[in-house]
């Protein structure tokens, strides 16, 4: 494919990822010609407005670190021989210049306006400044989503406000169509345009929006839209998206190697096989590879390391180097099934032999299935049609939900006579990782090291989802007030034999049931329960 991208999505307001993937010699090694990097268009000064928007030593000192920083990192991937995009968020400006001209740039209801001319123009500066300053290829814009957590001289709003929809697609043809003129066609260099949401009924998801827009604008060869692979978010149980090889713009397909809502490469996420080739739950099984010959189809946007937020924090990256590895060497190659590249990756990168590489694939098919039957609740998700956010989204990044966040999710269940089918599933996953934790007893590997990560990783997910199982029956005996005594001695077990696993070595951070930035976490479920159910 013409592009092979890789970024680096540090979790907002977080320390930044230690991780191999920010080396340009390994992105080359694995064989992506593309890295991109993020919030560099924070380091514009705009000095053409003849005004200093960084003053103060703090200022100065964060200006100075952040442009450090982005050189480090441009310049050598420049050097090494890859294409380097810039990710930006849309609008986020300096803080000093929004409120010099709030009144040139901001609509009546205080948003930064894409339809006030000055916007324009302070846009353009800051666009010409960029390719001045980094010698960079193009620009990934992003609109969902606006964060300042690591900006903290800056403010500004998302560039459509969601809404009335035919304004919201006004909002993009403009926006699209200034980009496309000031990047592409002044400066020859590429815009890759997000058409990320979270909604199935907008850009990112919906064919009739998405060629509402795109239909509106020119086709540039410099003009790319990037879009999810998958419906929704990256989730399991949800559609493939139908706006992938439609209308008449080249487009790029977004792949997360550290998937946020499956454990992060704290346990097992072999999930490239679902990816490329689909999953085994969807009702109309469709991956990657079905539509890789679509002349629209130029490139994969793989995300080796993050989204979302906070942990777990992983110290040993093996899980997403080895979707990183897979992903791109398709890339390169569609008409190779994945098989073929882990098997590549096992032998030459792992040193296991072909006998102990076929059942280590074997055994990384089953963790998909682990994962669906533990994390997800298919009898009440089977009834969204793979449209709507699957069970409630009760676990993501480090979090337990409590048992309010699945409430609609027990009033299905119950009203269906299925909660004992939805128990099921959570012991058959358990089963199923203690079958991948005796079978991967059996494999035959030199370096200890790697070995002793990958044991305790499956330990990892096996004790997790036995603290999953005997939650969610805590769930389903604590919506009809019954006693829990018991199953709570055996959730406390759990929990202790789950955290003595963050004293080995190479061990990744835990989950929580603890309520973080506001979100309440299982702990308080746990906690009614001991006070009135025990």
């Amino acid at each position: 494919m013409q592009f092979i991208m890789d970024m680096v999505h540090d979790n907002p307001g977080d320390k930044r990822f230690e991780t191999s993937f920010r080396k340009p010699e390994k992105l080359v090694d694995f064989g992506y010609n593309t890295q991109v990097f993020r919030q560099n268009n924070t380091t514009i000064t705009f000095e053409k407005l003849g005004e200093n928007f960084f003053c103060g030593e703090e200022a100065k000192l964060w200006l100075e670190n952040m442009t450090r920083l982005s050189v480090n990192e441009i310049f050598p991937a420049h050097k090494a021989g890859l294409m380097t995009m810039c990710h930006i968020d849309l609008f986020v400006l300096p803080k000093l210049l929004v409120e010099k001209y709030k009144e040139e740039i901001c609509d009546e209801s205080g948003r930064i306006s894409i339809f006030r001319e000055k916007t324009k123009e302070i846009h353009r500066i800051m666009i010409d400044e960029m390719f001045e300053r980094y010698p960079i290829d193009g620009l990934v814009i992003r609109v969902g989503e606006t964060y300042f957590h690591d900006t903290p001289f800056h403010t500004g709003n998302g560039a459509v406000l969601y809404g009335d929809i035919e304004e919201e697609k006004r909002t993009f043809v403009e926006l699209i169509n200034f980009l496309r003129e000031e990047v592409c066609i002044k400066h020859g260099k590429y815009i890759i345009f997000r058409t990320w949401d979270c909604f199935a009924d907008r850009f990112h998801a919906d064919v009739s929006y998405y060629l509402d827009v795109t239909n509106k604008i020119e086709p540039c060869e410099k003009l790319i839209f990037s879009i999810k692979y998958t419906m929704l978010d990256f989730w399991r149980c949800v559609k493939f998206n139908p706006c992938i090889g439609e209308g008449r713009h080249k487009q790029i397909i977004e792949v997360q190697c550290q998937r946020e809502y499956e454990g992060k490469g704290a346990y097992p996420m072999y999930n490239m096989n679902g990816v490329i080739n689909g999953f085994s739950e969807m009702k109309n099984k469709k991956g990657i590879k079905d539509v890789a010959d679509n002349p629209l189809v130029c490139g994969i946007f793989g995300w080796s390391r993050g989204g979302g937020w906070c942990g777990p924090y992983i110290k040993n990256e093996f899980w997403c180097d080895l979707n990183a590895y897979v992903i791109c060497k398709f890339a390169q190659n569609p008409n190779r099934d994945d098989r073929d590249i882990f098997m590549e990756y096992a032998v030459e990168r792992m040193g296991l032999d072909e006998k102990n590489a076929k059942k280590f694939y074997e055994i990384c098919l089953r963790v998909p299935d682990a994962v669906l039957y533990g994390r997800y609740i298919t009898p009440y998700d089977r009834s969204l049609n793979e449209s709507c956010m699957p069970c409630a989204n009760w676990l993501r990044d480090a979090q337990i939900a409590p048992l309010s966040r699945l409430d609609p999710v027990f009033e299905y269940l119950e009203e269906n006579n299925l909660v004992q089918k939805a128990i099921d599933e959570k012991k058959l996953s358990v089963r199923i990782w203690e079958e991948i934790r005796d079978r991967f007893d059996e494999i035959e590997m030199f370096d200890a090291t790697l070995r002793e990560f990958i044991s305790n990783s499956i330990e990892y997910g096996l004790r997790f989802y036995v603290i999953i199982n005997i939650a969610f029956q805590i769930y389903a005996k604590c919506r009809k007030r019954e006693n829990v005594k018991e199953l709570l001695e055996k959730y406390d077990a759990a929990w202790a034999d789950y955290l003595e696993l963050e004293n080995r070595n190479q061990a990744s951070t835990s989950f929580s049931g603890k309520r973080f930035e506001g979100i309440r976490g299982i702990d308080e479920t746990i906690e009614y329960c001991r006070k009135n159910l025990a």
